[in-house]
This record gives structure tokens, C-alpha cells and sequence, in this order.
């Protein structure tokens, strides 16, 4: 045994998986975290949270020691009138800074811009929290966000494929609650990278991280990048598919030593199990599905070959239709629980449209996909 575990010490990590796949030996921590990472999967160190954490107790996240070394990079501003041009900034930080810079320097940017509906704040709390959520007014959360608070969404996640480099867009967290324009070019470039449905409130940025070789940092993000022919953008949907999928293959792993139960909740041919993270999930004739606490993902086959652009999702309270070339493929109506059409998005997968439903009250777990 002693000697196994010296062998498998000197593995790289997805070695190290396939072992513990193959051999049923359990999925340690640092294993889990190891192919997480290989992935794309960005995990910060303490290190980073408590740099992270500094950078916002300053405000503005761009205090540095002018005396010290700096180092400075570029990410652009994607305003939200379509007539305002596109413009390239540059943001100047300590030159060991680690983790990424953006979302503290940017607060102040999403400050102000408009009152929080009062009705819309309350109905987010609940959405969020739940039952607990009733008691938290948008004063509070307006109070909170005073300051300005920036959102983050990972369009391409950093990947050995992309050279650990991934694009994040940074938005007002509580644009929508403030009633702001929709960025309807920052929808068409989520869209270029295989998120459709997806509606973003104000003016926004996009930059770029890299997270290897450690530590994680800010990195250049010029114009010339929002260019469609841009190397990113190109392969950001396949990227993004691949990750899927990678997700699949470690919750797969983690069942197959221990964290897959099967169960039989319905009794009928929906084949209902609980995933690695306890949560009922389960499979139709021509879908999977699977769950978290604020999500339930489903997969849906389509025919080999078939592109984004012939693919439409609609998508209603307690029901979610997929069409290709104007024929349904998948019709679920009487879903277990209601869900948040405007909040739910799609993407195009090998052979599959993947299905992300928004749970309207995010702590229920859904016993089935449809039906009580």
C-alpha cells in the first residue's frame, strides 16, 4: 500500500483520476482539486481571498505604492448605448498583485446609476435566500451596494487550451434591480461564445486572467480582442462545451466511488438518482438532467450536426420547449418546480443543446424533473 501511494504521488492529476477511476480508490481533496483546476476550473488560494479582501477595503482596488514596482494592463469598457464607442482602458497595480484586480477597481464605475425597485430587490432576496430573504429590504440591499458592486461572468474559463487564460465580463450586480439598460452588445458577444438568453443591465467591461504559472493575475485584454476573428473568441464555445463536460466526467468519478446513490422516488421510467452532491437527478428518453441548489442542467440529444442557429429554447414558469429547424424535439411542461424563464439560458453541445433552468426558489431540491 505504502508503495502504490508513493507511485500514484508522482502522477500528474489526470493520471492520478484515472487511476482512482479504474481502480475504485476514492477521489481525495487535492486530487479533486488538482483536475478541477486542469480544467479550467479557477480556485483561488487563501493567499489570493485575503490580497482580494485587502484590494476592496481600499475602495477602489487600485491603491498601490507609487514607490514600489508597478505594472499595468489593458481591458475595455463595452457601454451600454450602442451609439458610444467601445473603449480601451488601462488599470496600473502593485506589481506582485495577485488575483484578479478587476472586480475591486471597478466598484466605484457601478456606483450610483439609479435607485433599486423597492418590488424587485424584495423579490430577489427571496429568489437568493429563501424564506430568509422576506426580511431583507432594498434599503438594506441598496445601503450594501451604495458603493458600487461588481458581478462577474466567465465567457471562456482558463484552460490548457487557451494557455490558463480565461475572459470574464464585470457588471453593476444590482443593474437589473436598478432598472438599467439592457447591454445588448455585451448579449451578442456572450452569445459568440455559446451562452444564449443571457441579458446583462448597464455599461460593463471585459478583461482577462490568467492563473498559470501561479499566482492568478489580471493580464491584457486590448480592443483589437472583440475583433470575431480573435483566436479566443472562435474557440470559446467548443472551450466552453469542453468544460461541460469535464464537470460531467468528475461528478462521474466521484459517483463511481461513493457519492452515487441510486434511488427510486417516482416509480416510473425517469430513472431518478442522487449525484455526488446528494441531489436527485435522472434521465428520458432523449435527455439527462442533473442538479445544484440554484440550477437544474439539462441535456437534450439533437441530431449529429446540428448548429446553434437552427436551435430555439422557449421557456415558460413550469415548462421549457426545445425546437430544431422549427420541429420539437423536447416538450416538458408540468415541471417539478416553477422556474425563472428570464433567468434560464441554453448552449449548443456535441450532439446536445444544454438546458440551464433557474430555479425560482433556489434551496428546494427537485425530486423529479417533472411532476410532483
Amino acid at each position: 500500500a505504502r508503495s502504490t501511494a508513493r507511485r500514484d504521488a508522482s502522477l500528474e492529476p489526470r493520471e492520478r483520476l484515472a487511476r482512482a477511476m479504474s481502480d475504485d480508490e476514492p477521489l481525495d481533496a487535492d486530487a479533486r482539486t488538482a483536475w478541477l483546476r486542469s480544467k479550467g476550473v479557477v480556485i483561488e488560494t487563501r493567499e489570493d481571498r485575503e490580497a482580494a479582501r485587502a484590494a476592496a477595503r481600499r475602495g477602489d482596488g487600485a491603491a498601490i505604492d507609487r514607490d514600489g514596482p508597478t505594472r499595468s494592463f489593458t481591458y475595455v469598457k463595452i457601454p451600454c448605448d450602442d451609439d458610444e464607442a467601445l473603449e480601451e482602458r488601462t488599470l496600473t497595480i502593485g506589481e506582485g498583485q495577485p488575483g484578479d484586480a478587476l472586480p475591486a477597481a471597478l466598484r466605484t464605475a457601478f456606483a450610483g446609476g439609479g435607485e433599486v425597485d423597492a418590488e424587485k430587490a424584495k423579490a430577489e432576496a427571496v429568489r437568493a435566500l429563501g424564506a430568509r430573504g422576506m426580511g431583507i429590504s432594498s434599503e438594506a440591499i441598496a445601503r450594501e451596494t451604495a458603493g458600487g458592486s461588481t458581478e462577474t461572468f466567465a465567457l471562456v474559463r482558463p484552460s490548457e487550451a487557451n494557455g490558463w487564460r480565461g475572459v470574464y465580463l464585470y457588471l453593476d450586480e444590482v443593474g437589473m434591480l436598478k432598472g438599467l439598460p439592457i447591454n445588448r452588445r455585451a448579449g451578442r458577444l456572450a452569445q459568440e461564445c455559446g451562452f444564449d438568453g443571457v441579458n446583462f443591465h448597464g455599461d460593463m467591461f471585459i478583461g482577462r486572467v490568467q492563473t498559470k504559472p501561479e499566482p492568478m493575475r489580471s493580464v491584457d485584454f486590448p480592443l483589437s480582442d472583440l475583433d470575431s476573428s480573435a483566436q479566443w473568441m472562435r474557440m470559446a464555445t467548443m472551450e466552453n462545451v469542453e468544460y461541460s463536460k469535464g464537470l460531467k466526467e468528475l461528478e462521474a468519478a466521484m459517483g463511481k466511488n461513493g457519492g452515487l446513490e441510486k434511488i427510486n422516488m417516482t416509480g416510473d421510467a425517469s430513472n431518478v438518482a442522487s449525484t455526488g452532491n446528494g441531489m436527485p437527478s435522472g434521465k428520458g428518453v432523449n435527455y439527462r438532467w442533473s442538479q445544484t441548489e440554484d440550477e437544474v442542467e439539462v441535456s437534450v440529444d439533437v441530431a449529429p450536426g446540428t448548429v446553434s442557429k437552427s436551435v430555439r429554447v422557449l421557456f415558460k414558469p413550469s415548462q421549457f420547449i426545445v425546437k430544431v429547424n422549427d420541429e420539437v424535439v423536447c416538450d416538458l411542461s408540468g415541471l417539478h418546480a416553477p422556474i425563472r424563464p428570464d433567468e434560464c439560458t441554453w448552449t449548443m453541445g456535441a450532439d446536445e443543446v444544454c438546458v440551464s433552468l433557474a430555479k425560482r426558489d433556489d434551496e428546494r431540491s427537485w425530486r423529479a424533473l417533472v411532476g410532483a
